[in-house]
């Protein structure tokens, strides 16, 4: 008889790290990619960000679609929307098509880890919950480490297809195993699906990620780009209001009236904008600025991962010391003052150099992002904690994606000033003064987090007498949007069992 309670934690494993390993390892392999279809590198990162769009616009249905087909069948579904997703990247012989192939993917990625998530909490007992999404973190850990440097192995030695194919085993064990031991769950009563919100946010986002992505590149005319973000800022702006009305619209903003909530989610925007433009862009720098190979630049660009692996055990300790807000508003200027540097450090001439900073830029985004995980929720009650998961884990996508558009949208143009080498693509330079204005931008999350009351979290400080508004909440709650896989995310997957608290504030 097969044992269910530890089967099911492996192959929800299998799940996130399919997903963790297709979102870290496709960077080193844009360059390979873009020679093949014939367009410059930067051109590319469109494949990066069409996947984390579609996996913010799809998170916050993944639990009604669960409830409304059943955790099992929508879990297996997923896993064959991915696998077909990748099939598709590994066949594609042009931009366009492995831009569908990654929107595939990221609608498979999206209901694979929340909805495995589910099945876990259904089916472990509750003592043993905590050991089973430990299991699931492992993936989230390991991915950041070994999907760089594989990368950039598979490309050097083999293909970039092959990077996709490695996929499908892993797809088809995590089939299997599901065929085999995830129960047949009844379909649960769901509340009806705002179609209306969804479609309006879902349309809205695509086409304000779309302006971004054509600004300034020449694809499109500039009267072009500006009607597509002009377009998604009406569509948005029309959910705003629909929100407003809604019993139960897929995002819920009230939520934003919550400080804590409201003040880390907009300043971990600005910070993990800054993460995402610094993991698509230090393999594009090490590459086509300085020449070096892939798996040079994969192995490189791991040291970010290892940094921010090695910080975890001091979180703890740091937060004690100084309180939330201190520690936020110390990490948010370091993490940004740790990329400002990045383009001016010649890994041509002492390629420690580069390592080193992006060790140190591990260590203290590795900080901030746990400190942020666990504030976001600190203040919000058990009955809005689902909606507050969802919102976060889709604003945690979207800037992720925002920052890879513009990173390379200020490479492009930099390039374009005349900081280009003699074949047109960017010079080290041109790397360098977009890293000095992503950095900059992520360090402005400091007047978001400056909003914050001097004892913001206090009742949730380790060593703190415990009492007040705060009370404890299953280490489960806020941990299940955690592990949303995604390029520079480890961070918030490290926290899975991370115990989180409420407090009285209600949206």
């Amino acid at each position: 008889m097969v044992d269910r309670t530890r089967v099911i934690p492996l192959l929800v494993a299998c799940a996130v790290g399919m997903e963790m390993i297709d979102s870290t390892v496709i960077a080193t392999a844009l360059p390979a990619i873009a020679g093949d279809f014939g367009v410059r590198p930067l051109t590319l990162a469109v494949a990066v960000t069409a996947y984390m769009l579609s996996l913010a616009v799809f998170i916050p249905i993944s639990g009604w679609v669960s409830d409304r087909f059943g955790s099992r069948n929508v879990f297996q579904a997923a896993i064959v929307l991915f696998l077909a997703g990748s099939v598709g990247c590994a066949f594609a012989n042009s931009v366009p098509e492995l831009v569908v192939a990654r929107v595939i993917q990221g609608i498979g990625g999206s209901m694979t880890t929340p909805v495995g998530r589910l099945v876990l909490v259904r089916t472990v007992p509750k003592e043993r919950l905590v050991d089973a999404m430990a299991l699931v973190a492992i993936p989230a850990l390991v991915g950041p480490l070994i999907g760089p440097p594989l990368g950039g192995f598979i490309v050097e030695h083999y293909s970039w297809r092959w990077i996709f194919w490695i996929n499908v085993p892993i797809g088809i064990i995590g089939l299997l195993l599901g065929a085999l031991v995830l129960p047949r769950d009844e379909h649960r009563a769901s509340s009806p699906f705002d179609l209306k919100g969804f479609a309006l946010i879902a349309i809205g986002l695509s086409l304000m990620m779309g302006g971004l992505e054509t600004a300034g590149r020449g694809v499109v005319d500039g009267a072009a780009t500006l009607g597509l973000i002009a377009a998604g800022a009406v569509l948005t702006a029309l959910y705003v209001l629909h929100a407003r009305r809604a019993e139960k619209p897929v995002i819920e903003l009230k939520l934003l009236q919550v400080r804590t909530f409201s003040s880390t989610v907009l300043g971990g925007f600005l910070s993990r904008s800054g993460m995402g433009a610094l993991a698509v862009l230090t393999p594009l720098m090490l590459q086509v600025g300085y020449g070096f190979s892939p798996l040079e630049a994969g192995i490189l660009s791991v040291s970010a991962a290892v940094g921010a692996m090695g910080a975890k055990s001091a979180v703890t300790r740091i937060i004690a010391t100084l309180g939330f807000r201190r520690t936020l508003l110390v990490f948010s200027a370091a993490t940004g003052a740790s990329i400002v540097p990045m383009g001016f450090t010649r890994p041509d001439l002492f390629p420690l150099g580069i390592v080193l900073l992006l060790l140190v830029s591990g260590v203290v985004r590795s900080v901030l992002f746990t400190t942020m995980q666990t504030l976001t929720y600190a203040d919000v009650d058990d009955d809005h904690m689902s909606q507050a998961t969802s919102f976060a884990s889709v604003a945690q996508q979207l800037s992720l994606a925002a920052g890879v558009a513009i990173g390379t949208v200020l490479v492009h143009v930099f390039s374009g000033l005349g900081f280009a080498q003699p074949g047109g693509q960017p010079a080290p330079f041109a790397f360098a003064l977009a890293f000095i204005v992503v950095g900059v931008m992520s360090m402005s999350s400091l007047l978001s987090f400056r909003t914050l009351p001097a004892d913001a979290g206090a009742n949730y400080t380790p060593g703190a007498r415990r009492g007040g508004r705060g009370r404890p909440v299953s280490p489960a709650a806020p941990s299940l949007n955690a592990i949303e896989g995604s390029v520079g995310e480890m961070e918030a997957e490290a926290g899975l069992d991370r115990p989180v608290r409420e407090g009285r504030s209600r949206p």
